[in-house]
């Protein structure tokens, strides 16, 4: 029987892949998803803290009689000027900073490989950091003006502070952008060095913001708005009535900043196509291990040895196994005898970064010496000097710890484990802060011969009282990192450095009881107030003692938590 075969109709399915492009407005929905509970949001917090400080201390400042001259609201606006003078761009830079290093460690949440431009998420999330940006903005003026309501000082010039809440949003969301092109090209070293080159930027721009050729000075751009607008000169001092900052036109400002912003929108957007988050570049991954966090390539890199199994065969070739490097703390372990917690430590501790950064500053401080008279070299050193290197000593500490927290409090006691990490760091500290305070003094005159005087003078009490406020400041920086987060440690310190500023370096404030308002800068108080070094001394002991013992109850959460 023969069979039939029917010829069969070839269906030729057609399908047409429909493209699906999602939306600018769903991309921003998915970034503000993403940043919940994050850094993004959190800096509002910050600024609204440093807002209600600022009334704080504005208050205190009439009330204590150090300003008689007011204006509105308790000259609320001068007081303000902290904020556009050394606050805004630190505190933009490490947003953005903090946002592209957020999707590096959470590795985009697996959304890297999604048919989506990466220039269209970087877009999404410069437009949340911008709103975000316009946020804190409102957490900066509407308790200023809500307090004035409240007391019965009435809105005020509110043409003047909403150009400068408008200014000032323009300013942080260029330095978000900035912030993430920061990341792109040095990853995670940007957390930690893009803050510290803003507040450069910042002090450098109201310093310069006045001179007349201002248009050449991209620092001085996002500074010189601000003055006619609050009222004040760079130094934050009220403007005479015929003052010539009043004239000063805003709209070049605006234009300049506007383009600054503009420019950095579009760095961040063009790092975007780059590769993403999760890509790396082999300088900045070698910048990447000087971080907190970082990973130590050196300490990874292995050798191979070639063994034979037994199974093989004579003729076969033998196969490679890669084993590490012997590194300095492998080596330490093999050491005979007790265990030190202090030995322990000291393979770990960022060694490398503190001496890049103390050969930093003894060169500025070398540069500052030849250049100008040995007052400038001290009171940098006691203002900035001492406060940051502090910081970054007790910030970068708990940064090498915190990824084997976990398993170092099983070995050890927290308790021992964090005294021998200060240990160590004092011993580092205090000689490279005694060799910088020596260089600062060196042609300046250290005794005095009338009877009525001290016999030294006051550069010898700051130097008394710099291994108690150094301690105190690494403690508390260290202790807040271990209770929250590293950024809350960098924002704290930010608003520190700034009160210490603002107070300690102003003779009039620092006379009155609201130099205990600055911690930060209680070195410059014992050098203008020699009365008070032994209380300066006592206080940074307690407070470091009780941030020691914080940090210490507070081992255990903060392992459960990271």
């Amino acid at each position: 029987m023969s069979t039939v075969v029917q010829p069969q109709t070839r269906v030729k399915a057609q399908g047409t892949a429909a493209k699906v492009r999602v939306g600018l407005w769903e991309l921003v929905r998915a970034e503000l998803t993403r940043s919940r509970r994050t850094f993004t949001w959190g800096v509002i917090g910050a600024t609204l803290i440093f807002t209600v400080h600022t009334i704080i201390l504005a208050n205190a400042s009439i009330s204590s009689g150090v300003v008689t001259e007011l204006q509105w609201n308790g000259n609320a606006l001068a007081w303000m000027h902290m904020y556009a003078g050394g606050f805004a761009v630190p505190l933009g830079l490490l947003t953005g900073a903090m946002a592209q290093w957020r999707e590096q460690r959470w590795r985009q949440g697996g959304t890297a490989w999604r048919a989506v431009a990466p220039r269209r998420v970087a877009g999404a999330r410069l437009v949340v950091l911008s709103l975000s940006a316009l946020a804190c903005q409102v957490a900066l003026v509407a308790p200023v003006v809500g307090h004035a309501l409240i007391v019965g000082n009435g809105w005020g010039p509110w043409d003047r502070y909403l150009l400068f809440a408008t200014y000032m949003w323009i300013v942080v969301t260029g330095a978000c952008a900035w912030g993430m092109a920061a990341f792109h090209v040095l990853r995670v070293v940007s957390i930690g060095v893009a803050p510290v080159l803003g507040f450069v930027w910042s002090v450098a721009g109201v310093v310069q913001a006045e001179r007349s050729d201002w248009w050449m000075l991209p620092w001085a751009w996002t500074a010189r708005v601000p003055l006619p607008l609050l009222g004040v000169h760079g130094s934050s001092v009220l403007l005479e009535a015929d003052s010539p900052v009043w004239g000063y036109p805003l709209l070049p400002g605006f234009l300049l900043t506007i383009g600054l912003t503009l420019a950095g929108v579009g760095l961040a957007v063009l790092c975007g196509a780059s590769g993403g988050a999760g890509s790396s570049v082999s300088s900045a991954s070698r910048l990447s291990r000087l971080l907190p966090g970082g990973r130590d390539a050196v300490d990874d890199q292995s050798e191979t040895v070639s063994v034979q199994s037994p199974e093989q065969a004579p003729g076969a070739r033998p196969r490679s196994i890669p084993i590490r490097r012997a590194t300095l703390t492998t080596r330490m372990a093999r050491v005979p005898g007790p265990r030190s917690a202090i030995l322990a430590m000291a393979g770990v501790l960022p060694w490398i970064v503190w001496a890049v950064l103390a050969v930093l500053l003894l060169a500025f401080l070398g540069i500052l010496h030849i250049v100008y008279p040995p007052g400038y070299g001290q009171s940098f050193l006691e203002l900035m000097g001492v406060p940051v290197a502090a910081a970054l000593v007790g910030i970068t500490v708990w940064g090498h710890l915190q990824p084997a927290w976990r398993a170092l409090i099983t070995r050890r006691g927290a308790g021992a484990i964090l005294t021998s990490v200060a240990v160590l760091s004092g011993f580092f500290l205090i000689p490279v802060l005694g060799a910088s305070w020596g260089m600062t003094v060196l042609g300046d005159t250290l005794t005095r011969t009338d009877p009525t005087l001290p016999a030294v003078t006051g550069p010898v009490y700051g130097f008394m009282v710099m291994p108690a406020v150094a301690f105190m400041i690494a403690a508390v920086s260290l202790a807040v990192a271990l209770s929250t987060r590293i950024v809350v440690a960098i924002v704290l310190n930010v608003i520190l450095v700034i009160m210490g500023l603002l107070i300690g370096g102003n003779d009039v404030m620092a006379a009155t009881w609201l130099w205990r308002l600055a911690p930060w800068g209680w070195m410059t108080v014992a050098h203008q107030f020699p009365e008070r070094w032994l209380e300066i001394v006592l206080l940074s002991l307690l407070i470091g003692s009780l941030a020691m013992v914080s940090a210490t109850l507070s081992a255990r959460r903060a392992a459960i938590r990271d």
